[in-house]
């Protein structure tokens, strides 16, 4: 995971989110979503891997973690609802489902009537 802080390439790095999302054994681990966490609320890392990182910890996250991770991952995830990139919402919105977070609920009816990145089908 060293690569998160010492690549200056964005592609290695969010190979790196990719795999300790996805590639990981234990979804619990501790260390996994500390490192997403950080990663999602590294508001000067791209966009598109801050989202990775977001994807990442609402399928890794369990409601058995410890306080002191899982409220820091529900708060990046309360944060990324307003991020101003479309990717980084959508993820957020992605795991405050996946978690079933419930004060996101309000953000979330809101971001449904006023997004305007959302495509109507």
């Amino acid at each position: 995971m060293s690569i998160l802080s010492t690549s200056s390439d964005p592609i290695q790095r969010n190979s790196v989110v990719y795999a300790i999302s996805f590639l990981s054994n234990y979804q619990g681990n501790q260390e996994v979503i500390s490192t997403l966490t950080e990663v999602a609320a590294n508001i000067a890392e791209a966009p598109f891997i801050r989202a990775q990182a977001l994807e990442g910890i609402g399928n890794k996250l369990s409601h058995e973690l410890p306080e002191n991770l899982y409220q820091p991952a529900v708060s990046v995830i309360i944060q990324g609802l307003d991020d101003t990139e479309a990717e980084v919402r959508f993820w957020s919105c992605f795991a405050a489902d996946a978690l079933e977070i419930k004060e996101t609920l309000p953000k979330l009816q809101l971001l449904a009537q006023t997004d305007k990145t959302i495509k109507q089908s």
